[in-house]
């Protein structure tokens, strides 16, 4: 079984989407540490004016991810549903999709975790996704932090393969992954560029941007990577 591991991120980019088709299981990583300078309660979209940063707001910032909480003063929902409708109601699948997002804006999770999962959910069935999705938090006995938490996990699920994001290379330790038979693997995924509003295109935006301009067409940007098992 090939496993990936991602932490619930907002509204995340295309690269996050293609890991989780690639994989047989994919795990959300919501209880190891929340980090301040994570992306999980922020991302960019695209405006007239080059990329536009959307973060939620957070009451409190301390803890796992499954415990941090959104500052819910009934403004940003609007304030982020605004800035979609502003930037993507000339986009050719808006009208498509819109329906779908509008009303986990419109009534937002008191758990950031849980919100973004929510907003997962939406992207992945647009996508045709169908890997399943465990949270971490609901495995029991996995133990470590960082990367031996990962390879608890791949462990306790009995992976064979681990598939991981470029990024961790600084960190991975390959040695432990040999040692404990679970194969080490790269996510190979190469941005894509698609038509996009408002001039030059912008890479490594939220997916969204990618959905509400190539509608039913995401999809085929997305390759599956192929892994041997």
């Amino acid at each position: 079984m090939i496993i990936a591991i991602h932490q619930p991120n907002y509204i995340p980019w295309c690269g996050y989407f293609h890991k989780m088709l690639s994989c047989d299981l994919f795990v959300i990583l919501d209880d190891v540490t929340f980090s301040k300078t994570a992306i999980t309660n922020k991302n960019q979209i695209k405006s007239p004016d080059g990329s536009r940063l959307l973060s939620v707001p957070l009451s409190n910032k301390e803890g796992l991810i499954k415990d941090v909480t959104i500052f819910n003063d009934g403004k940003w929902p609007n304030k982020h549903w605004g800035s979609l409708q502003r930037n993507y109601a000339r986009a050719p699948f808006w009208k498509q999709y819109q329906h779908l997002f509008a009303p986990i804006f419109e009534n937002p999770d008191e758990t950031l975790a849980d919100f973004n999962l929510r907003l997962i959910d939406v992207i992945r069935t647009i996508l045709e996704i169908k890997t399943p999705i465990i949270r971490s938090s609901e495995i029991l006995g996995t133990t470590g932090l960082k990367g031996d938490k990962i390879i608890s996990i791949c462990k306790t699920l009995q992976a064979a393969v681990y598939l991981s994001g470029t990024g961790a290379k600084s960190y991975n330790d390959e040695s432990e992954f040999a040692r404990n038979q679970i194969r080490l693997v790269y996510q190979e995924f190469d941005p894509p560029c698609y038509p996009q509003l408002w001039g030059d295109f912008i890479p490594n935006l939220s997916v969204i941007d990618l959905l509400f301009n190539c509608g039913p067409k995401s999809k085929d940007f997305l390759p599956k990577q192929v892994i041997d098992l």
